[in-house]
Parts: C-alpha cells; structure tokens; sequence
C-alpha cells in the first residue's frame, strides 16, 4: 500500500514531464538573456554616451526578446502550479515555490526597467547618473538570476524526486 502511495505522489512529475521541460527552457531563455544583457549590454552601454538606449519599441529593444518569454513563462509555471495542486497528495510545494520565484524576479524586471532605463534613454542624463543605473541593473540582475537559477533547481529537484516504477 505504502508503494501505491509514493507511486502517486511520484506521478505528478512524471506526468508533468513536458511542462516542467518547457518551464525550464523559458527559465533559461529568460536567464541567458539577463546574463547576454549582464556581460554585454550593459558593459557597452557604460562606454557610450546617455541616451543611447534605444526606445522601448525600436530595433535592438530588449523589448522584443524578454516580454514574450516572460509572459509565456509566468503563465506556464502558473498553470503548472494549478494542474499539480489539482492531484491527490499535493505534491506540489516546489512547483509553487519555483513560480513564485520566477513573480518576484518579473516584479523585479518591472521596478528594473522603470527606476533605470528611463535613464539610459535620457540625453539629458550626466555620465554619473547613467554609471549608478548601470551599477544598480547589474545588482538587480544578478538577482534576478539567482532567482531564475533557484526555480530551476526546485523544478529539477521536484522532478527528479518522483518514484520510478520497478524501482
């Protein structure tokens, strides 16, 4: 009986397979466009002049590659939170902490962008101001993707920990 038991709280996981798999793969996306940002953007951008950002909807806007990953992230992660809860024995904690991880990191990405890039779009800005909020994105980033790396983990770990049958 106690086989039976762990064989269903096991199988949520399994079950789950391909939506923590595309999770996983927005998480990177997501991370490896926040590190691209982390190691080249910004290092180029403290060498240029203010104002050199280009506008929230031109070319060359990050816009264009992270809203989309965002969007489809949250509400993948958030979908996968209510399909594991809805299973007998809630195996879920993970899955729920993983999400809320990846919110506070987008929440993070929304005070990010509104407290600094008005600044890297701003000519009018000093050379100082736009050091401080390149300074100030770095930090943020790198948490963002402590966060990122931390729900990946907890989603790997929750996947893994699911029994396999015959074991």
């Amino acid at each position: 009986m106690d086989s039976v038991r762990q064989l269903a709280i096991g199988a949520p996981a399994r079950r789950y397979r391909a939506h923590v798999g595309a999770v996983l793969v927005l998480i990177a996306w997501w991370g490896f466009g926040n590190l691209y940002e982390a190691i080249v953007v910004v290092p180029w951008l403290w060498r240029l002049p203010p104002g050199s950002l280009p506008g929230e909807f031109q070319p060359g806007s990050p816009v264009f590659y992270f809203v989309p990953t965002g969007v489809a992230l949250l509400a993948l992660a958030w979908t996968l939170v209510i399909r594991v809860y809805r299973d007998p024995y809630r195996p879920g904690r993970a899955v729920l902490g993983a999400s809320a991880l990846i919110t506070i990191a987008a929440a993070g990405t929304g005070i990010l962008v509104s407290a600094v890039n008005p600044t890297f779009r701003d000519p009018a800005a000093s050379v100082s101001d736009v050091h401080t909020a390149i300074v100030m994105w770095e930090a943020g980033n790198a948490v963002r993707l402590a966060l990122a790396a931390a729900a990946a983990v907890s989603l790997l770990r929750w996947q893994a920990s699911a029994p396999v049958p015959g074991r």
